[in-house]
């Protein structure tokens, strides 16, 4: 499994706590697609994918809207515990098994998502999105708003459906944590 050495997880989840404190939301602007694009990054570093998962790359995909703009370049080809990161962009299909994490806007359809989550179901794949309500219907994490800035929630349940494994200390920043009882 993928493990960051403990000053590296330290300087990491500083800056995500840094984001999370500074990062006012603006209504679909530039700064926000920064902000969402931060996070994405950020979730890749407390996340542990099965060892039987493919990591000669990290895939980070996103769906056919996902306006985040060209905030996603600078993480084509950024190294990632030794790893490059590629980003896909518009990615459906089978194709989207092919990914490490899923991000699925909130301008696709309800019914689109839906679909997503049931397709990669029971694959190591995490899926993040901005649609209100997300984790409810089966994502992994979905952004949220909080009193005007971007937060984020966690469905432990699917995350462990899905075999995959999020830090404590990433669940520890979530607005909420979805776990049955």
């Amino acid at each position: 499994m993928l493990k960051a050495t403990a000053l590296s997880a330290r300087f990491t989840l500083a800056l995500l706590m840094a984001v999370l404190v500074s990062a006012p939301a603006c209504a679909e602007s530039g700064g926000e697609a920064a902000v969402k694009t931060a996070f994405l990054f950020n979730f890749f570093k407390f996340i542990e994918w099965p060892e039987t998962t493919s990591l000669r790359t990290f895939n980070l995909c996103t769906t056919e809207n996902d306006h985040l703009g060209d905030s996603l370049v600078v993480l084509d080809n950024k190294t990632l515990f030794n790893k490059p990161m590629v980003v896909r962009r518009g990615v459906v299909g089978e194709e989207l098994k092919k990914c490490h994490m899923v991000f699925i806007s909130t301008s696709d359809h309800t019914g689109y998502f839906e679909e997503i989550i049931n397709k990669l179901k029971g694959f190591p794949i995490v899926t993040v999105s901005d649609q209100p309500g997300f984790i409810n219907h089966g994502g992994m994490i979905g952004f949220v708003q909080d009193d005007n800035r971007l937060s984020f929630e966690i469905n432990l349940d699917t995350a462990k459906a899905n075999a995959v494994h999020i830090s404590a200390k990433l669940l520890k920043l979530a607005k909420n944590v979805n776990l049955a009882k």
